[in-house]
């Protein structure tokens, strides 16, 4: 195999992730685990912006499968993520209180996201997209990494934050009502698709926001209003 061709077998996105390493160790002679570390968390090759634009967009997505799985269930709409609706002026400013008209008005606020799938679509699009392209990979990857994280974030959540955001104790093989079998199979699934599916679009998507003049200013001001929205929700919300 020619130099040209080993580029060209490094630059394709399908390209197993097994390939790429041998080629990389013959050529190096670093050690599989270093070069993954590196494939993964390479400082240099890390975009801020695309972080923050790739949560932002999973975030929303998975926003919306939730709130309309619920809504399919209860047939009610319920304020889930950083979207704030449920309260009204009096509860923001306790001035108003003795103001019933004004104080009784809705102050609808916040991000329509959930920051769990924002987290969970950084990690599985930049990080176990980096693993591999094969989908039984990326299934078995997903499933037990993206459980992991969430029985994590369970147990950040309840001792950390004294909140609980999701219980699925009446689930089918479940652990604590932190985890599940059905999540985790989700979860399974939700990595292939945004490997597979969703990623090709979200690098699209940004590279044409990029040609805006001031997106990067943009997107600072969403990143900064969401972690104002999640120290708000963590902290003040009740």
């Amino acid at each position: 195999m020619n130099e040209q061709q080993i580029k060209a077998d490094i630059n394709t996105e399908k390209t197993d992730i097994h390939s790429i390493m041998a080629v990389e160790v013959s050529k190096t002679g670093s050690s599989p685990l270093k070069l993954l570390q590196e494939r993964i968390f390479d400082h240099k090759k890390i975009d801020i912006y695309k972080i923050i634009t790739y949560f932002i967009i999973c975030a929303f997505l998975g926003w919306i499968f939730e709130t309309s799985v619920i809504f399919f269930q209860s047939g009610k709409f319920f304020d889930r993520g950083l979207l704030f609706i449920a309260h009204d002026l009096s509860n923001y400013f306790n001035f108003l209180s003795n103001a019933p008209f004004i104080g009784n008005i809705p102050f609808v606020w916040g991000l329509p996201i959930i920051e769990i799938y924002g987290f969970g679509g950084i990690i599985m699009v930049l990080v176990i997209g980096k693993l591999s392209h094969k989908m039984w990979q990326l299934f078995i990857i997903g499933f037990i990494l993206m459980t992991l994280f969430e029985l994590s974030s369970s147990y950040f959540c309840s001792f950390i934050l004294h909140q609980t955001y999701w219980d699925y104790s009446n689930e089918f093989l479940n652990f604590q009502g932190r985890i599940s079998l059905p999540s985790s199979l989700i979860w399974g699934v939700m990595t292939i698709i945004s490997v597979k599916y969703l990623d090709p679009h979200l690098a699209k998507l940004y590279q044409k926001s990029n040609h805006f003049k001031h997106s990067k200013s943009i997107t600072t001001v969403i990143g900064v209003y969401t972690v104002i929205c999640i120290l708000y929700k963590t902290f003040l919300f009740k």
